[in-house]
Order: structure tokens, then C-alpha cells, then sequence
């Protein structure tokens, strides 16, 4: 198992590197003309390739199906078959945004319900709850079901998408496994990426310890990730 999760963090490392490379690639680009528009939609369709290949390999590798150049090379056949996941991915988005912007506009009504219903005057539990609700439908609900069809498509190809993986995705061990590394991998570390000691003297040091400190935090958040995965693959 520990085995299984460090060829599969290492691939994950390397393969978002290259991905972080082609998006700065990417901005590199002046649109300025036809040319250079087209140029920047290639790298987009090749950045969007590229990560099918990265993430269904890492599939496969945590799910112990193949040595990981059978995995990439199964992975490349299947790469443009990502679009579906990031399709349901940026869906579960679209929702839970619709859900925040309902949230806004009806929280006036929301109160004068519950203090005619109640008699409460204190309401902001209430939208604190619906915030936190939000939220995991956004973030713990959503890569739930998108690691799920991930995983289906990269073990099964396009006859995964027929397969269970959308009820399996919204059990409770599933969902409370991808909220927690999403939790304690991506959500708690980021409030630290702007953290530096105030004893660090103003030389080299201070871009050193930074640079430390960014590097640990992608690692643990390829952990999170791969704990995501293979949540999903033991799913499908």
C-alpha cells in the first residue's frame, strides 16, 4: 500500500509540475493576433491531454492494475475522454454557485421566516450552515463524483461512464474520505502559504524558506489528491 502511494504521489508531483509548466507557457503567449490565439488554444487542448494522461496514470497506478508504463500508455488512449469529469466537475460548480447567489438575494427572507416561525432574532448559525452546506456540495460532493468518473473512465475506458460510479461516489466512506484530504491536504495548508517567521533575517533566507515552504505544500496536496484517487479507484 505505502508502496502503491509513493509511485503514485511521485507521478502525480511530476505530472503537475509539467502542467504548471504549460499553463506559465500559456502566459507567456501575447494573443495578439490569429496566430498567436491559435497557439494558445493548441497548448489549452494539449494542457487538457496532458492532464488525462497525468491524473487517469495516477488512477491506475494507486489502484495497483499495472507497472506504471503499461498505466501511462493505457492512460494516453483515454486522456481526451477528462473532458467528462472536468464537464461534471465545473457543473457541480455552476450549482453551488446558483446555491450561494440564491442564498444572498433570499437571506432577508430567510430571517423574517425564522423570526416569524421561531421567534429567533439570532439567524447567523443559520447562514453560516448554509455556507458550510454550500461548500461541501462545491468542493466535497463535486470531486467526489468527479474523482468517481474519473477512475471509471481510466480503468474501463468509455463503458465506465455506464458503470456504477455515481451512487458509489455519494456514500458516506467516499465522500467523508475526499472532504477530510480536501480538508487537511488543500484547505488547512493554504492558510499558511502567506506565513513566515518575523525572526527570518531579510537575505536569502526569507526566498529560501519560502521556497521550502511552497514545495512541502504542493507535495501535501498531491497527497490530498491521491488520496482522492485512490478513494475513487477503490470505488470503481
Amino acid at each position: 500500500m505505502m508502496t502503491r502511494y509513493r509511485r503514485g504521489l511521485a507521478w502525480l508531483c511530476v505530472g503537475h509540475i509539467v502542467l504548471a509548466g504549460m499553463y506559465w507557457l500559456l502566459l507567456q503567449i501575447p494573443e495578439s493576433n490569429i496566430w498567436m490565439l491559435a497557439a494558445s488554444a493548441l497548448i489549452a487542448l494539449a494542457a487538457v491531454w496532458v492532464s488525462g494522461v497525468v491524473e487517469m496514470t495516477g488512477v491506475r497506478i494507486l489502484a495497483a492494475t499495472e507497472p506504471l508504463p503499461a498505466a501511462a500508455r493505457i492512460a494516453s488512449r483515454r486522456a481526451g475522454l477528462v473532458v467528462l469529469p472536468l464537464a461534471l466537475l465545473a457543473a457541480m460548480w455552476w450549482l453551488s454557485g446558483a446555491g450561494a447567489d440564491w442564498h444572498a438575494r433570499h437571506s432577508g427572507q430567510l430571517d423574517a421566516w425564522m423570526i416569524a416561525k421561531t421567534g429567533w432574532t439570532r439567524t447567523a448559525w443559520l447562514h453560516e450552515g448554509l455556507a458550510w452546506l454550500i461548500a461541501f456540495v462545491r468542493y466535497g460532493v463535486g470531486t467526489s463524483l468527479a474523482a468517481a468518473l474519473l477512475s471509471a473512465l481510466a480503468i474501463a475506458g468509455i463503458r465506465g461512464v455506464a458503470s456504477r460510479w455515481f451512487p458509489r461516489a455519494l456514500g458516506w466512506k467516499p465522500l467523508l474520505a475526499t472532504t477530510l484530504a480536501l480538508l487537511a491536504g488543500i484547505w488547512l495548508p493554504w492558510h499558511v502559504a502567506y506565513w513566515r517567521p518575523d525572526a527570518l533575517p531579510p537575505t536569502w533566507v526569507q526566498p529560501a524558506f519560502a521556497g521550502l515552504k511552497l514545495a512541502l505544500l504542493f507535495v501535501v496536496g498531491n497527497l490530498a489528491w491521491a488520496i482522492v484517487l485512490r478513494t475513487a479507484a477503490r470505488q470503481t
